[in-house]
């Protein structure tokens, strides 16, 4: 499948009905998430027959790019009801296959070992909850030794002190639409990285 086909079926994806700030909750663009799945199966082929985990899943629009690669099976974790509400009535409609469902709480993981092959994940940047990215990347290591992350590239010295085996694999320009009843703008656009670690 080319990345033009994969952006243009990800438009099906329905996004948050009641998007929670606290969550910093924002549906991934169809053309980022396109941009990820499409570099870790091409480029690094990190998709296929692999057990996958797409943490901070949101409505699932990970999780619909990755299916088209034929993953061996794909866990959505969120730690938020009405966003796995959401990514369960995108699963059934778009009849996405070998899929599970989990409510999790990326501070307080529920597995004691590296359970999955690879780690997909657009966690909250930590404007509301600070280090909450850090934190999600370092729970993410604990699940698998293979990570996709998207970042502020403000972030980045941090990140890659951090995360010594982390690297930049794509600068993008994320277009964070008008979410919130207090937002003023149609569109806010920001810098960040796709960060892949492989430990």
């Amino acid at each position: 499948m080319k990345l033009k086909e994969i952006k243009c079926k990800l438009q099906e994806v329905k996004g948050f009905e009641n998007p929670n700030i606290n969550l910093e909750q924002y549906i991934t663009p169809p053309d980022i998430a396109a941009s990820i799945i499409y570099t870790a199966h091409v480029r690094y082929d990190d998709i296929q027959n692999k057990n996958i985990l797409d943490m901070c899943c949101g409505t699932g629009m990970l999780t619909y790019g990755i299916s088209f690669f034929n993953p061996f099976h794909i866990t959505c974790a969120d730690v938020c009801m009405n966003a796995l509400r959401g990514c369960r009535d995108n699963i059934l409609n778009l009849n996405i296959e070998n899929v599970s469902m989990l409510r999790m709480d990326f501070t307080r993981l529920p597995f004691s070992c590296k359970k999955f092959d690879v780690v997909f994940m657009n966690p909250p940047f930590g404007t509301k909850q600070a280090h909450a990215d850090t934190r999600a990347l370092e729970s993410a290591l604990y699940l698998s030794d293979t990570v996709y992350s998207l970042h502020k590239s403000s972030t980045r010295s941090f990140i890659l002190k951090r995360f010594p085996s982390a690297e930049v694999i794509a600068c993008i320009k994320y277009d964070l639409p008008s979410t919130y009843s207090f937002h003023k703008k149609k569109n806010v656009a920001i810098e960040v990285d796709l960060i892949r670690i492989k430990v």
